[in-house]
């Protein structure tokens, strides 16, 4: 597991219009931010889990002419399972991703819940049994 700082967009690792695959693999996001680069024109763009504009959407956002906007999710808080595929829909916009690379949230959540049921004193037998688990 290691973090990587992911630039991407117009004059980043995406250049030209600024749609593609950005990374292939699993991990978990941890950071986005993305700005409109004109100044001139609003700009939408959408992040996707999967090699092509059709995997499951993670982000979306929408700018107004030099806008930007950031996310810090924490830790563990977006997972991906096959890629980042970015697809600039409208105008032109950049952005940066933190990612945890090689990584799966899920295991870390469940570990998380299994220690907080342990702590709290949940039964986890009944809790399996009654189908919450």
């Amino acid at each position: 597991m290691r973090r990587s700082l992911l630039p991407w967009g117009p004059g980043q690792q995406l250049a030209v219009g600024g749609s593609g695959l950005l990374l292939a693999g699993s991990g978990c996001i941890t950071y986005s931010g993305a700005y409109e680069t004109t100044g001139a024109a609003p700009g939408t763009v959408a992040l996707y889990d999967g090699t092509v504009a059709n995997g499951q959407l993670l982000a979306y956002y929408t700018l107004a002419e030099g806008q930007s906007t950031s996310e810090n999710m924490g830790l563990h808080w977006l997972p991906f399972t096959d890629g980042i595929y970015v697809h600039t829909v409208t105008g032109s916009v950049a952005g940066t991703l933190t990612v945890w690379l090689d990584h799966s949230c899920e295991r870390w959540f469940e570990r998380k819940a299994l220690a907080l049921a342990l702590a709290v004193g949940v039964d986890l037998a009944e809790l399996g049994a009654s189908g919450q688990g």
